[in-house]
């Protein structure tokens, strides 16, 4: 039952005149609340529980002005959130040692919901059926949940749509109307579009005149073209994905508008020219990383890179030398050229590559980008057993080998983030031909395709879901064959977490060979995975998931069977930093067919796993 809404909120709770004024906030817990989860009410409020991840502690200290403030925020909140009917039940801050634990009781109430969403305005952009493509668009909809920020946002992405079509001057007018009684809200928007404006002059500022061509080649925008807002900060990011820059700024005129053109203005301020990078870094697979690079930013100029790096860790060393070009013979097309020697170490080999890789890249609009490549390199395998290897994979394994393949994929990523997605999806096509020419003792076919979808379910919250297909196929009669380390594993961090490294898939048979000891993976040749994560606030930068991850490998394309696949659930938690997620995760292997492999399998690593 809900209280007297005339009762002073600081009459309903007890214990504060108790406790000290700065004391730390050992705990902080929300009853009732089910449409908000706690992470997005205690960002609304200035009171919140100490916390921190490994060393690091974050304390928080109590502040009676601003947490009898609190209890007001949170009715603030839940009314932006559609919930008017929404109410603080009591509320209790208790000592705890020298700390406090603070304790909030709420009462959601029934949501109020869009009855009606009304857009005015956009039969100028291409008639009604533009007008259902962005009535989808919007997060505002239809029969959902009536909240502020959603409806903000909605009108931000129609007034960006209409400055991305030359109408400059673009706003879009807000208005609703609440119906408590009945639970309901009227939305309209309405657009005011202006005029259409077109580029007028481009003045660069702050450049070397040896890089002028350079920068405007990266300008997707020229004078007389239509005005789009979306060409200008593609601009800007192409520009510093030159490396050349340390401050890129494009600037249109709106306070000068001449007739119907709008002038834009870049400037750029000059990067350091020659790089030293360091890094170190730590995952449960390759242990301790250790990386080093020298870069020259600007070779003989035109952005022209040149990179010499080394880097070390228990999987794998690498020295290397990269030569970069932008904008090669084509203003988006992209090209490098690359020479390596490494050391590929698992458990059952070690394998030294050397060899150089030729490699383009080409953009073809803002989400998706294509590459072809080719490598030829030379593969000479150590510290593995002949008696196993060898008449396991037969004439497949070959010491020393050449290798010569070429690499062709299209990606596409229509996300809202690169580190932390919350909205969109991303699609990876590759494809890999080994050729029996020019020294290359392998023919076959190995393609992957990775689809990875995004969906906020609730605020905060993000429901992931991947699925990733492989397949090699031989070709070429004696030389139908696939190096080791080309065939298709599965099992780890960025995999099926339920299982170590590789661990998922076939194995070679000691037994058969009179030896004693584990089962060790050779890959195979056909391979499907496939997660679903649920993505969850916790408090400030730590978030945390549970999720199912499944898949196999085959030895061939026709064993691939659904039924085979093996399932890991599993659970996590992840510190957002400025260079991705630490990510800890910890899943359990179902299936009881292999005793020698772990039934729990814990992973660090950095960045999200898919």
């Amino acid at each position: 039952m809900l209280p007297d809404t005339t009762l002073p909120l600081a009459q309903r709770g007890c214990c504060l005149e108790r406790v000290r004024d700065g004391a730390e906030v050992e705990g902080f817990e929300v009853r009732g609340n089910d449409a908000l989860d706690d992470a997005t009410i205690e960002t609304a409020l200035y009171t919140t529980e100490s916390g921190g991840f490994l060393w690091w502690r974050d304390e928080q200290f109590l502040s009676k002005t601003e947490f009898l403030k609190d209890l007001e925020r949170i009715h603030i909140l839940y009314q932006r959130h559609g919930y008017f009917d929404a109410e603080l039940v009591s509320w209790e801050v208790a000592p705890s040692g020298d700390a406090v634990e603070v304790t909030l009781t709420v009462s959601e109430g029934e949501p109020t919901r869009v009855d009606t969403l009304g857009i005015e305005g956009l039969e100028l952009l291409n008639g009604g059926e533009l007008t259902e493509e962005m009535r989808g668009r919007i997060p505002l909809q239809q029969d959902e949940v009536f909240n502020e920020p959603d409806l903000l946002t909605s009108r931000t992405l129609l007034e960006n749509e209409f400055q991305n079509r030359g109408y400059v001057y673009a706003t879009v007018l807000l208005e609703y109307r609440i119906d408590k009684d009945e639970r309901t809200a009227s939305v309209t928007y309405s657009v005011d579009a202006g005029d259409q404006y077109y580029i007028g002059e481009r003045r660069i500022e702050g450049y070397d005149p040896d890089d002028l061509d350079l920068i405007e080649g990266q300008l997707e925008f020229a004078s007389g073209e239509l005005y789009d807002r979306q060409d200008i900060l593609d601009s800007q990011r192409n520009l510093y994905e030159l490396g050349l820059f340390r401050r890129v700024l494009i600037e249109p005129q709106l306070a000068s508008v001449r007739g119907d053109t709008v002038d834009v203005l870049v400037s750029v301020a000059p990067a350091p020219t020659h790089v030293v990078r360091v890094g170190v870094g730590y995952g449960t697979e390759d242990r301790v990383r250790l990386r080093a690079s020298w870069l020259d930013r600007n070779l003989l100029g035109g952005a022209r890179q040149l990179e010499v790096r080394g880097q070390y860790s228990q999987l794998e060393r690498e020295a290397a030398i990269t030569y970069r070009q932008p904008t090669f013979l084509v203003p988006d097309l992209n090209f490098l050229a690359t020479a390596f020697l490494r050391f590929e170490t698992e458990p059952n080999y070690t394998v030294e590559r050397v060899g150089a890789t030729v490699r383009s890249s080409y953009r073809f609009s803002r989400r998706w980008q294509g590459r072809a490549g080719i490598t030829s390199e030379r593969d000479e395998f150590s510290e593995f057993d002949e008696g196993v290897l060898i008449p396991e994979l037969g004439r497949e394994f070959i010491n020393p080998s050449g290798l010569l393949y070429a690499d062709m994929g299209v990606s596409f990523d229509g996300t809202d983030s690169l580190f932390d997605p919350s909205r969109g999806s991303t699609i990876n096509l590759s494809n890999q031909i080994g050729m029996p020419l020019l020294g290359g003792e392998y023919a076959y076919n190995r393609t992957t395709l990775l689809v990875t979808h995004y969906l906020e379910i609730r605020e905060g919250w993000v429901l992931a879901g991947k699925i990733l297909p492989g397949v090699i196929f031989g070709y070429g009669g004696e030389n139908d064959r696939v190096p080791l380390f080309q065939r298709l594993f599965a099992g780890g961090a960025n995999s099926v977490r339920g299982y170590e490294r590789r661990q998922l898939g076939p194995k070679d048979d000691p037994k058969a060979f009179g030896q004693e000891r584990d089962p060790e993976p050779v890959g195979g040749r056909a391979l499907l995975e496939t997660s679903v994560e649920v993505r969850f606030p916790i408090s400030g930068n730590l978030s945390g998931a549970m999720f199912v991850d499944a898949g196999n490998v085959w030895s061939d394309p026709d064993e691939l069977s659904i039924g085979d696949l093996k399932y890991t659930p599993g659970v996590g938690v992840r510190y957002r930093t400025p260079v991705g997620p630490i990510r800890l995760d910890v899943a359990r292997r179902t299936a009881s067919d292999e005793d020698f492999l772990p039934n729990w399998v814990f992973h660090i690593s950095i960045g999200p796993a898919f």
